[in-house]
């Protein structure tokens, strides 16, 4: 009886789940926001799409390794001042997009996260594709009201 106990502990503990998610940008700013209420930043959008990955490790959802992005970006907004595991991935790609199309924006970003759950152990590769936009100025508008990211 010991033996099945011992045997199915570590069945359990070495199975694990994938789950993939696509499409899943629902975070991301769909477009530039009014930057105050008198300034509006423009962008140059590219036709050409983009797209770069980032892979972390996960220890109990908090101690995260592994990202190799250089730099958070402010742009992926609503994720809060706390980043959760997927969304440190998911930032993770947004910022190695932003470098590698040498561009300040990703438009139309789509996201594809894959997660491998081991209980206390995941491993997480985010996926983006989109279009980079450039920003090339700024106009003045009178009396307008600033966006809010959410």
């Amino acid at each position: 009886m010991k033996r099945i106990i011992i045997g199915a502990t570590i069945a359990a503990l070495a199975c694990g789940c994938v789950s993939v998610r696509q499409n899943d940008g629902g975070n991301a700013c769909r477009t530039p926001c009014i930057a105050k209420d008198i300034v509006h930043e423009k962008f140059a959008v590219s036709d050409k799409t983009i797209s770069a990955q980032d892979k972390i490790n996960c220890l109990f959802g908090f101690i995260c390794w592994g990202s190799s992005a250089t730099h958070i970006s402010d742009a992926v907004c609503g994720q809060g001042p706390f980043l959760n595991a997927v969304a440190k991935a998911k930032n993770g790609a947004y910022a190695n997009a932003c470098d590698a199309a040498k561009c300040d924006q990703v438009v139309g970003a789509r996201y594809k996260v894959t997660t491998e759950d081991y209980f206390v152990f995941k491993k997480i590769n985010a996926e983006i594709t989109g279009y980079p936009a450039s920003l090339t100025g700024v106009e003045l508008i009178e009396n307008k009201t600033p966006c809010a990211c959410k």
